[in-house]
C-alpha cells in the first residue's frame, strides 16, 4: 500500500470518527434538530436537490466499478 493510500485512509476514519462524535454530542444536548441527520433532512425538504445530490455521491462512492490493474 502506498503512503497515499494510508493518508486517504487515516484521513477518511478520522473524519468518520469525528463525524459520529459531533452526532453524539450534538444528540445529547437540550437543543433539537442539530444532528446531521436532522439538519441534512431539513435541507433536503428545503431544496430537494440536497437530496439527489447526495444520492449522486453515494452511488459514485459505491456503484460497482471496473478495477483497474495496479
Amino acid at each position: 500500500m502506498t503512503k497515499a493510500k494510508k493518508i486517504t485512509l487515516a484521513v477518511m476514519a478520522a473524519a468518520t470518527t469525528g463525524l459520529i462524535g459531533w452526532d453524539i454530542v450534538v444528540a445529547a444536548n437540550q437543543q433539537k434538530g442539530d444532528t446531521i441527520s436532522e439538519i441534512l433532512n431539513k435541507a433536503a425538504r428545503n431544496t430537494p436537490a440536497v437530496a439527489v445530490a447526495w444520492g449522486i455521491l453515494t452511488g459514485h462512492l459505491f456503484w460497482p466499478q471496473r478495477v483497474k490493474d495496479e
